[in-house]
């Protein structure tokens, strides 16, 4: 099975780029039948039905673990750690190494009814595993899966984003499209419908999670209430003493006496 340049097209024009992928978990089943490439465009493939078993794939490496995953774009990796509020996108390569030359024709390499599931957990955990599983009814091994995982500095959950599903891959060998993928796809599984092998066949599933890390609650420190005392300034008080009187009335009088001769004055002026 020969590899074109339209591969490379396809890994570059996918939704994540398309980088060499170093498992920290594990793929299964490990001991499966692979498959190596002679030159980049020369990749002997299998005589039968069988996902993801070429061990130098010139695009993206060991095709066995198929899955990885970003953050805000970063490049793909098999461990992500995260923050609250993240949204990680999940990628999973999807490539059926059935060889024509080696089946009798193209038409004897489709693998059927290929399904891909991915279990998200919902527990709460400060490092967690994704899984995903890739199958067909004509393939052998029937399904096979691999491993991502998340960590973060204190426990969260992951939920999947509804409708951020999709298959990008060429359906007819040439024409690069992405297919909305069912969100069954967390659940019993979604199909990919039947695929061809070839490397000119293969594409990407891509889907979000988000993730909810609660914060410890910080409780705010007890003030102790404010006693205002109330100090009332001592009110200066008129003076009411016998001899305050007295004095009080000749100051009056005193005024009075003024007054009445400046009157007597104006009138004997006229």
């Amino acid at each position: 099975m020969k590899i074109s340049k339209l591969l490379v097209a396809a890994a570059v024009t996918t939704s994540i780029v398309a980088m060499p992928m170093t498992a920290f978990a594990d793929f299964y089943p490990a001991n499966r039948q692979t498959y190596t490439c002679v030159t980049p465009t020369n990749c002997p493939g299998a005589d039968h039905i069988v996902f993801n078993s070429f061990t130098n794939n010139p695009v993206v490496g060991d095709e066995r673990p198929f899955l990885a995953g970003n953050t805000n774009g970063a490049n793909v990796v098999d461990r992500v750690k995260v923050k609250d509020g993240d949204l990680v996108t999940l990628r999973a390569y999807v490539h059926n190494n059935a060889d024509a030359t080696k089946m009798g024709g193209e038409a004897n390499t489709i693998a059927r009814n290929v399904k891909i599931k991915v279990l998200v957990p919902t527990a709460s955990q400060k490092d967690t595993n994704m899984v995903a599983f890739i199958s067909a009814s004509n393939a052998s091994p029937a399904t096979i899966n691999d491993t991502m995982s998340v960590y973060g500095d204190s426990n969260f959950t992951l939920s999947y984003v509804p409708g951020s599903a999709k298959f990008a891959h060429a359906s007819d060998g040439v024409n690069q499209t992405t297919d909305v993928v069912s969100d069954n796809i967390v659940k019993n599984g979604a199909s990919l419908g039947d695929i061809k092998g070839c490397f000119a066949y293969s594409g990407y599933v891509t889907l979000t999670v988000k993730v909810s890390m609660p914060g410890t609650p910080v409780t705010p420190p007890v003030t102790p209430p404010t006693t205002t005392v109330k100090t009332n300034k001592p009110t200066t008080l008129v003076k009411t003493g016998p001899t305050d009187v007295a004095a009080m009335f000749a100051a009056v009088a005193g005024v009075a006496t003024v007054g009445y001769a400046w009157v007597l004055r104006r009138q004997n002026a006229r």
